[in-house]
């Protein structure tokens, strides 16, 4: 397993014990684009990065972004409270995903492209079967993940792309454990468990396998692992079954 990046000041979350809700935190100022890799190596991001076909999992970009990466998104969510941050990934050129968790009690949302470009968001719908959201934009992505066909097995690879802490983007790698209960008990849907690291922030980074397929979405975890993600094959059918979507809890 490669470790994530850990950052020198991490957030508060929602008090759980031994649970991190990976996508809740303090007001925090967004770091400028930039990418860490699992070794700790930093590039500034460059919004002329040339488009890569989705899905290219093992294919970098002339300035040393994957595909993946591409797709993954920094999100803040602006609450009658305050600044809560979380991670999310683009499924088609406008609509994204991210968990329920991270968008929950919104004023605003605002979502960061990894070169640093805002898009504004026109919906945002959630489940009511597990810890996942859809949310619409008003303007295209530069990049966009396929969904794989079927939920991982265990012991295989994964790697998990996100925004930890709001800050810089980092990739960590691991495998799937096994599957097992909701971690935070809001769902009768088993889970995948991994041990790929996240930290608060993470939550809504796409889990990918191999072939640059998203298999899951990370949404919890404890302190020092394992780690909870929700199963591709509910994404699928939150996507598949406009129905299923609720309204986003309302800011208060």
């Amino acid at each position: 397993m490669t470790p994530a990046r850990r950052l020198p000041r991490l957030v508060a979350g929602v008090a759980v014990p031994a649970l991190l809700l990976a996508g809740c935190a303090d007001v925090l100022p967004l770091a400028p684009p930039t990418r860490t890799t699992p070794a700790g190596h930093t590039v500034a991001a460059v919004p002329s990065v040339p488009e890569v076909k989705a899905g290219s999992a093992g294919t970098v970009t002339l300035k040393g972004f994957s595909a993946y990466e591409r797709a993954a998104l920094r999100i803040r969510n602006i609450t009658c409270q305050g600044v809560q941050v979380g991670s999310g990934f683009a499924v088609a050129p406008r609509v994204i995903v991210t968990n329920r968790h991270v968008v929950d009690g919104a004023a605003v949302l605002q979502i960061e492209t990894f070169d640093g470009s805002d898009r504004q968001v026109a919906t945002a719908g959630v489940a009511t079967f597990a810890d996942l959201s859809v949310v619409r934009l008003a303007e295209d992505l530069p990049a966009t993940l396929p969904l794989a066909a079927q939920n991982p097995k265990p012991g295989d690879r994964i790697t998990v792309v996100g925004y930890p802490g709001g800050g810089e983007l980092t990739t960590s790698q691991g495998r799937v454990l096994r599957y097992g209960a909701d971690l935070v008990g809001e769902s009768d849907e088993p889970m995948i468990v991994d041990d790929a690291p996240i930290e608060h922030g993470s939550s809504g980074s796409p889990l990918v396998d191999a072939a640059g397929q998203v298999v899951g979405v990370a949404y919890a975890g404890k302190p020092d692992g394992p780690y909870w993600a929700v199963p591709v094959e509910l994404l699928r059918r939150l996507i598949d079954t406009p129905a299923e979507l609720g309204p986003v809890t309302p800011c208060d």
